[in-house]
């Protein structure tokens, strides 16, 4: 879908700090740090997601959370995935967020920095040096 960021970040169109990927999922950076696991068939949202690909998904997903927690040293991490507008999702292509978390507040990884950041890049790279092989 040419006018679906995900898909256009899927086939090499558009730059992200792609994380880890296989053939059928790719994992990367959100534009707020944290990782997104995101089919790479377009799927609007989790309604169109056969069995499969669902525990593909979430095998992947899990990876993420360890990789996050280990390469980060967060004290926790957030899973969420959101359906339709009501549930307040705004890319319409299925993905799970993985978000780091710490105890004091700090919301977690939340730096504003620009996408060729030696800062970004680092958060990138810590936590593909964490991560286990994809195997979805």
């Amino acid at each position: 879908m040419h006018d679906c960021v995900f898909c256009r970040i899927i086939a090499g169109q558009q730059p992200a700090d792609v994380i880890a990927q296989t053939e059928r999922l790719i994992v990367f950076l959100s534009l707020e740090n944290h990782p997104l696991v995101v089919p790479k068939a377009h799927l609007e949202n989790i309604y169109g997601l056969d069995d499969a690909l669902a525990a593909g998904l979430m095998r992947a997903t899990v990876r993420v959370a360890r990789a996050l927690k280990a390469g980060l040293g967060c004290d926790g991490v957030a899973v969420t995935q959101r359906n339709e507008p009501a549930a307040g999702q705004d890319v319409f292509h299925l993905h799970i967020h993985v978000i780091p978390r710490w105890h004091g507040g700090q919301p977690g990884w939340r730096m504003q920095v620009e996408r060729d950041s030696t800062a970004r890049r680092e958060c990138r790279d810590r936590i593909a040096a964490a991560l286990e092989p994809l195997d979805a």
